[in-house]
């Protein structure tokens, strides 16, 4: 586990952090539902996938957008194995906010379970992480070096490559929304794995993804550029119907024509969509939630210029990209006072 701070005082890069109990006697909670974490925190230890992921490129551009502002607030990014480990350290009391999915949201906030986002029963979790605003979403397709599958349907009975166990959700719940994740085999390992794992014929088909309106393919997947009789497989139109009945889901556009340097089989396909929030733990003062929400949102056009991931970040995408899981105090305060609240979602 690796720790990165940023202040507007200094820089410092550290590695080997021991454990994560040892992060747990500085911020505190994590036993039995019980927190002491500080509401007056200013130090928000930052929980975030490993570095070279496109999740900790844009915590590192949160982090430097902290630095450099005129306030007390400052990110420490502390890497986990995956973004449910990073979340429910946040629920433990363990970091003060963390990245996660609209699943990881929904799934803690009704104690109920989707694949890669186990909450209900004894994984129930004693304190939810609550929204701030959403930041990305992560638009997952499907390809095949294989020219007998010519759609997702195709893949009933295959081995797919799901990408590393950390991310498992984003994969797995479209596959579940429409009941062909029992009949097919789904893989975990190294992202950069992906390509080989095509090649070689060891897997049928493999995950790929954008975030958000973006083209860019994340680094492990620059090889899948070279492999020009890459196919890419469409859901029936069906699918897209339950996707669309599915609340963890959202059905977005990508332009793979734009995405790989040669002619692709469709010009754009229809992405089962998850977005990605900021959640912070809930015992956090609403006077720095809501000044986190101000620092961030003034400094919008910077944020953009981290990644194309966060191309749609802005004031408007923070909230219409929420869903049904609590938003913390501070940020209702932050959008109420900014005309910007939609009262179908949940106050903290």
């Amino acid at each position: 586990m690796t720790r990165m701070s940023y202040n507007r005082r200094h820089f410092i890069k550290a590695a080997g952090v021991a454990g994560v109990a040892g992060l747990a006697g500085c911020i505190g909670g994590g036993n039995g539902g019980s927190s002491n974490v500080d509401s007056d925190a200013t130090e928000w230890s930052f929980g975030i996938t490993r570095e070279g992921t496109i999740g900790y490129v844009k915590a590192t551009g949160w982090a430097r957008v902290f630095d450099e502002a005129d306030t007390d607030i400052s990110l420490t990014l502390n890497t986990t194995g995956g973004s449910e480990e990073a979340y429910r350290l946040t629920a433990a009391g363990d970091n003060h906010i963390t990245r996660g999915t609209s699943a990881m949201g929904m799934a803690s906030y009704n104690e109920e379970s989707r694949p890669g986002a186990n909450f209900g029963g004894e994984s129930a979790i004693p304190t939810v992480p609550q929204q701030v605003m959403a930041v990305s979403d992560l638009r997952p397709f499907w390809v095949t070096l294989d020219d007998s599958i010519q759609s997702i349907e195709d893949l009933e009975g295959k081995t797919v490559h799901n990408g590393a166990a950390g991310s498992r959700f984003v994969g797995a719940i479209p596959f579940d929304s429409v009941g062909m994740l029992s009949n097919m085999e789904l893989v975990q390992g190294d992202w950069s794995d992906i390509p080989f794992a095509l090649e070689e014929g060891r897997v049928d088909a493999a995950y790929c993804y954008v975030m958000a309106s973006g083209t860019s393919l994340p680094g492990w997947a620059e090889q899948l550029a070279n492999q020009d009789s890459l196919r890419v497989l469409p859901f029936s139109d069906s699918q897209y119907s339950t996707f669309e009945e599915d609340p963890y889901l959202n059905v977005r556009e990508v332009p793979v024509n734009e995405v790989f340097p040669f002619e692709t089989n469709v010009d754009t396909v229809k992405s089962p969509t998850s977005q990605y929030q900021w959640y912070v733990h809930p015992d956090l003062s609403n006077e720095n939630v809501k000044e986190f929400c101000e620092i961030s949102f003034n400094n919008v056009s910077q944020l953009q210029e981290v990644h194309d991931a966060l191309g749609l970040f802005n004031e408007e995408y923070a909230v219409s990209g929420m869903t049904k899981s609590p938003v913390h105090p501070g940020a209702v305060e932050w959008y109420k006072e900014n005309d910007l609240w939609n009262d179908d979602l949940i106050e903290g």
